[in-house]
């Protein structure tokens, strides 16, 4: 028996309450291994999670979420703008693009590079040589084309406000720089 609207409706948004409570914890796991590549920074990190929030782009599946994070914590932690997208965030966009327009070679080269940046764990469609030889003919022009989507998909909210803290982490004292002086 199909489905009535209301039920479609229904069942839309519980996929996306359902992703959306599965991405906050993506997110605090994601915090937590970034603390420990860069302990030094652990206050920073932590008062980060404002930053995570992801565009109106679709995170569709945990690693492109979790990609996502990684890059904006290593800015955190490098102090580096979080502002400008992410790999994960035009890896999407080009994903999405793809679906109405065939890409030209360099625009493959593109797509490869940033897949192996938002996401190493996972293979790409190329081999290796292949994603090597996209390089060597295109690379100024995906160069420029990185620095494009980047910064057409900046966000300016994307950033570290002031940061206060009660000294509290996840219900432990903690003697974080960021706490207020009483």
């Amino acid at each position: 028996m199909p489905k009535s609207k209301i039920d479609q409706l229904v069942a839309g948004y519980i996929n996306l309450v359902t992703t959306a409570m599965s991405a906050l914890d993506w997110a605090e796991e994601e915090i937590t291994q970034a603390i420990a590549r860069h302990p030094r920074k652990r206050d920073q990190l932590f008062h980060s999670y404002p930053a995570l929030v992801p565009t109106t782009i679709l995170f569709p599946v945990e690693f492109v979420y979790r990609g996502h994070f990684r890059e904006i914590l290593e800015r955190v932690a490098t102090g580096k703008d979080a502002r400008p997208g992410t790999a994960a965030e035009a890896c999407c966009l080009l994903t999405e693009v793809s679906k109405s327009t065939p890409f030209p070679s360099y625009g493959y080269g593109l797509y490869f590079r940033l897949w192996a940046k938002a996401f190493p764990d996972h293979a790409t469609i190329a081999a290796d040589s292949q994603i090597g030889h996209y390089e060597a003919l295109f690379g100024p022009k995906i160069d420029e084309l990185e620095g494009d989507i980047r910064k057409d998909l900046t966000v300016q909210d994307r950033q570290l406000g002031p940061i206060t803290c009660d000294g509290v982490h996840n219900g432990v004292i903690v003697d974080c720089a960021y706490t207020r002086t009483r």
